[in-house]
C-alpha cells in the first residue's frame, strides 16, 4: 500500500491531483499559538482553514507524554485509515516525502494520534516539513483528500510550547484525588510529610476547572472526651477547607463533615493506631471532559 501511495504524494502540496482536495494554512494564514500553559496542561494549535483544528497537547504526569488531535468541522461518517506522511514544502521541490505511520480515524471522533506518532509530528514540522494525513473522504465521493499541517510560523510557539511542557507537574489528577492526612496528638497542624501531600494537592487543584467537589473528613482518636475529639476533628478539617479556599477554590465546591471518634481505622489501644485514626480525608472529584 505504501508504495502506491508515496509516489502519488510527493507532489501534493506542490500540485494538486485531479479529483482531490488538500487543506493547509498557507503563507498568509498560517497560525500556531499556545492556548494553554499552566502547570498541569500545555496545548499548542494550529487553525486549519476550511477543514478545522489541530492541536498537540501533553499534560501533567509521572510520564512524558503527548497527544496529537485532528478536529474536522464535518464528523467522520465511519471509521477510516488515514495514512501519515510528512511532505517538504513549495520551497523545497524535489526533496522526498517520508512515512510517518499509519493512524485510524474513528467514526464521530476526531483524528488522533499518540505518544511518539505525535512528537514525530512535530519533529517534522520543527524541520520546515508539512505532516499530512491522506484518507478516502466521505464527503468528497470516497476521493483521496489531504490535510496537512503547515510548518510556517511554527517555531517561536513550539519553543514557547516545550517551556510549558518542561514546567508540567510530575503528576496527575489520579496520583491526588485522595489523601489521608496525618496529625500529631491534640493538635490541628500536619505532619511535614501531609504538609508536602497538601501542596501537591493545592498546586494542581488551582488550575483544574473542572473539579466538582472536595469532600474533606476530619477524624480523631479517642484520646481525651468524645465532645473534644468532635472539636478537634472539625478543626482539622475546617483548616483544610481554609487553606483550599485560599489557593482560590470556590468554597460551594468544597463540603466538609467531621467525625469525632468515630470510623477508627486502626486499634485505638496503641499508639501507632492512634496515630493513624487522627486523619483527615480528602476526596476530590471532577467532571468528565
Amino acid at each position: 500500500m505504501r508504495k502506491i501511495i508515496v509516489p502519488i504524494l510527493l507532489c501534493s502540496l506542490n500540485t494538486s491531483y485531479a479529483g482531490n482536495k488538500t487543506y493547509y494554512a498557507n503563507l498568509d494564514n498560517s497560525l500556531w499559538y499556545v492556548s494553554t500553559s499552566t502547570p498541569i496542561q500545555c496545548t499548542l494549535e494550529h487553525p486549519i482553514p476550511r477543514y478545522g483544528q489541530a492541536n498537540f497537547d501533553a499534560h501533567a504526569s509521572k510520564k512524558i507524554n503527548l497527544n496529537f488531535i485532528l478536529k474536522s468541522k464535518l464528523p467522520m461518517p465511519k471509521t477510516t485509515m488515514a495514512t501519515l506522511i510528512s511532505i517538504p514544502p513549495q520551497w523545497q521541490p524535489g526533496s522526498p516525502a517520508t512515512p510517518i505511520s499509519q493512524v485510524k480515524f474513528h467514526q464521530q471522533f476526531n483524528g488522533y494520534a499518540t505518544q511518539q506518532k505525535a512528537w514525530l509530528m512535530l519533529s517534522e514540522l520543527e524541520q520546515g516539513q508539512y505532516p499530512t494525513f491522506y484518507f478516502k473522504d466521505w464527503y468528497n465521493g470516497n476521493q483521496v483528500t489531504s490535510v496537512g499541517l503547515s510548518s510556517i510560523n511554527f517555531l517561536k510557539s513550539y519553543d514557547e510550547f516545550n517551556n510549558c511542557i518542561a514546567n508540567l507537574l510530575p503528576y496527575n489528577f489520579d496520583d491526588i484525588s485522595y489523601s489521608i492526612l496525618k496529625y500529631a496528638k491534640n493538635g490541628i497542624e500536619l505532619d511535614t510529610f501531609s504538609k508536602k501531600r497538601l501542596k501537591m494537592i493545592g498546586d494542581y487543584i488551582k488550575y483544574d476547572e473542572n473539579i466538582s467537589v472536595i469532600l474533606v473528613a476530619g477524624y480523631s482518636d479517642s484520646y481525651g472526651t468524645k465532645s473534644h475529639n468532635m472539636t478537634l476533628s472539625k478543626k482539622r478539617a475546617e483548616s483544610i477547607k481554609s487553606y483550599l479556599k485560599e489557593i482560590g477554590l470556590e468554597a460551594d465546591k468544597i463540603q466538609v463533615s467531621s467525625f469525632g471518634e468515630k470510623r477508627h481505622i486502626a486499634d485505638n489501644r496503641n499508639v501507632l493506631g492512634r496515630m493513624q485514626n487522627r486523619r483527615v480525608v480528602i476526596s476530590i472529584q471532577r467532571e468528565e471532559i
